[in-house]
């Protein structure tokens, strides 16, 4: 239990540390579409980060660093000026997360 706990948090520091965020002042001005297509996103993930460091078990902790992996690419992709492919990105994340709650939703209500 407490070696799958320090996995899971070397795996998420790993992800950080490895590909750190984007700073908002690097950004072009286009890319203030960016900020606001990846709002929901970015704060979902601040929250999910944040949770998943206070519990001492994650589940799908793959599919959360996949996410997570994706999420810093679109942010990438804005930091390069590719508005069009960031947004794109972020609206399929956001499809991902309802679908990530959901299942985490429906797994919380089959524990009850």
């Amino acid at each position: 239990m407490l070696g799958a706990s320090g996995l899971v948090a070397g795996a998420i520091w790993f992800a950080m540390l490895c590909d750190p965020t984007v700073s908002r002042a690097a950004l072009p001005p286009s890319a203030d579409v960016c900020t606001n297509a990846g709002h929901v996103a970015r704060v979902w993930f601040d929250a999910e980060t944040a949770r998943r460091a206070r519990v001492a078990e994650a589940p799908h902790q793959h599919a959360f660093n996949s996410m997570l992996l994706w999420y810093r690419s679109a942010e990438g992709q804005c930091a390069a000026g590719r508005t069009q492919e960031a947004v794109r990105s972020f609206k399929a994340i956001e499809r991902m997360i309802a679908g990530f709650d959901a299942n985490r939703a429906d797994r919380d209500e089959a524990d009850e």
